[in-house]
């Protein structure tokens, strides 16, 4: 209990466990103190990891591109799908390095009903998709997924998703080594980004 209590980092999850815990302490008459807090993720631990391993998906692909030489070009992207805007919110800031208020200060400002409309903020890599009301963090820059891959580097990945992180990691060092500038380069992107989408499916 304890492990939970004031250690969980999203909104939705803390309201289910100070209703569990109010339960718990009627049942068992016993007066254990809710801890009105949020841990917020940060790069110094393992939830995002964790998160990711349920809710993240690498993604690699080849597709037509007019400028370039070869007429293809290999989009490389990093997506995480939580349904809690607080928490895509946080997971875009931290890894693009942008400024971020405090946990308490983003809960009060970003906790959303399933029909208001967000108004007043800035949502660059942030997508809203109404058929299932969540929201998605996606990156593309291949810089800023230096940043991504050095976390999951650190925390690693648990499911199959780490053997997709792996390839994706591949495809990462050939265009940084501008592999992707010469047909062989883009032929083994190609595979490798199959192989990651397998485990998409």
């Amino acid at each position: 209990m304890t492990i939970f209590n004031g250690n969980i980092s999203s909104i939705y999850k803390k309201e289910q466990f100070r209703i569990w815990l109010e339960t718990y302490n009627k049942q068992y008459s016993t007066n254990i103190t809710f801890k009105d807090r949020l841990l917020e993720p940060s790069l110094q631990s393992g939830w995002i990891s964790g998160f990711a391993d349920a809710e993240g998906c690498f993604y690699g692909r080849v597709k037509s591109c007019l400028t370039s030489k070869l007429k293809r070009a290999p989009p490389l992207t990093f997506q995480i799908t939580p349904k809690e805007f607080y928490i895509i919110k946080i997971l875009r800031d931290i890894f693009l390095n942008l400024s971020q208020p405090s946990a308490s200060t983003c809960e009060d400002k970003y906790v959303i009903g399933h029909n208001e409309i967000i108004k007043d903020l800035t949502l660059k890599n942030i997508n809203y998709d109404k058929s299932w009301n969540g929201w998605s963090f996606h990156c593309s820059s291949f810089t800023k997924l230096k940043v991504i891959r050095n976390y999951f580097s650190r925390y690693k990945l648990k499911t199959k998703k780490s053997l997709a992180f792996k390839k994706w990691c591949k495809i990462h060092d050939l265009v940084l080594n501008k592999k992707h500038l010469t047909l062989e380069g883009l032929n083994k992107i190609d595979l490798l980004s199959k192989d990651i989408n397998k485990f998409i499916r």
